[in-house]
């Protein structure tokens, strides 16, 4: 399923990150001396450093075991560009980093820097951007300028840079540096060169009006996730091992359209909506996420379509099932509301196909553009052909859970493009990132209309707790959240609790009826399709819980 495709790599990445506290430190260096005539303001100074988002119960415990407390502002530099070099500060996910510095008095600031490792086969990448902001009284803060990385986030080697603002004739007392964090970012060295006191006339800029976030979640039903409320994803397109799960049949899709009793007996609209999403795999051996190594070229492309159109299943059986379901609660106007994945068109692909009689090399952003919108104009195509009864397309899904900054230079023009001929046709662009993802801060600005993100709580060793800052993150961002159930969830006990945290959290947080939703289950024909059918009533409760949270009567499971 999706989460083969991105989830685990980053798991993955954690994972080993956990073991390296324990390697020896590296020689240090001396930190670069202040230009003559000044001095380094913040050397030897305490600092705090806030996450734009919490992670307190995610990745603060990992990266704790990564910091040395003062090691910022020591005067010493990794001397190598290893990671494993003591003197890198590792900071893990939570969009970026604050780091806020009291010089203790008013002081002349002339120049600010800071040092990061770049090493993408270990997932620490340079910071995409880094602002500098001053201050008074710690409060109220004036940004001075932002510098953006000098070298691609594609280069594949390990590599140092120092995102330097010169040029600066200010009086403050507090210092603060913002860096993007988008797996890891390993810092060494916060260096603020000035003077004591106020000289030269220095003056305080004007203050920045603080950024703004919508602190509320995205709604249920709201135009920018297309009327969704609650969508459930059905896997299909291509799977080797066994081409059975790649077509959902008329049976296998009705109780996710309707809510079964367990003797059978249609009597309630279960999910409203359908979000059909590659397996994984491709024909060729790409793969339809972003995977630089495994590109998907038109055949894999021109497969999906025709998988998702296929007679019979699939689109085609939803389009049954609503009716059969429609008829029997005697709703002649209700119609399944559907999004469909656009696949990753991955650079790497130069010799892509043909597309309208011309050959795309997916190197260059405009045949990335070209075949987004050949996709899209193909799959509308198609739908229309298809004369669907009681099925209405509301947008498409990005299928990359991440934005994929370090694969292309142009991912956010692609992005915005994408998300610009989406709308241009009536439709919205969807995405679901993993927890704390690359981009998904930006989510909006990246050029998608709405987005549900991935707690990942039932994937991973958090504590219940983390289900709780994932929900704080999505609110704060304006996003809808993803319900996950484990696709072992009817074999061990522990992940079937996990999902009913999931539900529980759902009420303590609001989401339950304050969000929109998306869910996540395995493929073929589905975990609630199982438990639907399930004899074992615990399994069976599953699927009757999962319906009274979507109707938001839903009360909390006692959880081991």
């Amino acid at each position: 399923m999706k989460k083969f495709l991105t989830l685990f790599s980053f798991l993955s990445i954690l994972a080993a990150s956990l073991t390296i506290a324990a390697l020896p430190a590296f020689a240090s260096e001396p930190a670069p001396a202040p230009p003559k005539g000044m001095v380094d303001l913040i050397l030897g100074k305490s600092y705090t450093a806030i996450p734009l988002v919490p992670i307190k119960y995610s990745f603060a415990p990992m990266e704790a075991g990564h910091q040395i407390p003062g090691s910022l502002t020591d005067g010493r530099i990794a001397s190598s560009t290893n990671f494993n070099d003591r003197e890198w500060q590792w900071y893990i996910r939570g969009g970026s980093r604050s780091i806020v510095i009291d010089m203790g008095s008013v002081n002349t600031v002339r120049q600010m820097q800071e040092r990061f490792l770049h090493d993408p086969p270990e997932g620490i990448y340079f910071p995409r951007k880094v602002r500098y902001a001053l201050s008074m009284d710690g409060k109220h803060w004036a940004d001075v300028g932002t510098v953006r990385s000098a070298i691609s986030l594609t280069r594949t080697t390990p590599d140092v840079q120092t995102y330097a603002l010169r040029g600066l004739n200010y009086r403050a007392r507090y210092v603060k540096i913002i860096f993007t964090v988008d797996v890891f970012a390993l810092a060494d060295e916060f260096q603020v060169f000035g003077n004591r006191g106020i000289v030269d006339h220095a003056t305080f800029p004007k203050i920045t009006p603080p950024p703004v976030y919508p602190d509320a979640y995205c709604p249920p039903g709201s135009p920018e996730v297309g009327g969704t409320r609650n969508m459930v994803l059905i896997a299909n397109g291509y799977y080797k091992k066994d081409p059975a799960i790649e077509k959902n049949s008329v049976d296998q899709l009705l109780p996710y359209v309707g809510y079964m009793t367990p003797s059978g007996k249609i009597t309630d609209f279960m999910f409203d909506s359908f979000l059909f999403s590659a397996f994984g795999g491709a024909p060729s051996g790409g793969q339809y996420g972003a995977d630089i190594k495994k590109p998907t070229v038109e055949s894999d492309w021109v497969y999906y379509i025709n998988n998702t159109f296929i007679p019979d299943y699939n689109l085609s059986a939803l389009d049954i099932a609503t009716g059969k379901v429609k008829k029997i609660l005697g709703k002649p106007s209700y119609k399944s509301k559907v999004e469909i994945a656009i696949p990753y068109p991955t650079p790497s692909a130069t010799q892509f196909g043909n597309i309208d009689g011309a050959p795309a090399n997916l190197s260059y952003l405009s045949d990335r553009e070209r075949v987004v919108r050949w996709y899209v104009d193909k799959v509308l195509k198609k739908w229309k052909a298809a004369h669907f009864r009681n099925l209405k397309l509301v947008g498409f899904y990005w299928i990359s859970e991440k934005a994929a900054y370090s694969i292309d230079d142009s991912e956010t023009a692609m992005l915005r493009y994408v998300g610009h001929y989406v709308r241009s046709v009536g439709k919205v662009l969807d995405w679901i990132p993993f927890i704390n993802a690359e981009g998904f801060t930006e989510w909006h600005s990246l050029g998608f209309d709405g987005a549900e993100m991935q707690p990942n709580y039932s994937f991973h060793n958090f504590p219940p707790q983390e289900l709780g800052e994932a929900a704080d993150a999505c609110k704060k961002l304006g996003m809808g959240i993803e319900i996950e159930i484990h696709w072992d969830a009817l074999k061990v006990d522990s992940l079937r609790e996990k999902y009913y945290q999931y539900l529980n959290w759902g009420i303590k947080k609001g989401y339950m009826t304050g969000a929109a939703h998306s869910y996540y289950q395995n493929a073929g024909p589905g975990t609630f399709y199982q438990c639907c059918y399930s004899k074992n009533p615990k399994f069976r409760e599953i699927y009757d819980k999962t319906y009274d949270f979507i109707k938001g009567t839903y009360t909390p499971t006692n959880v081991k």
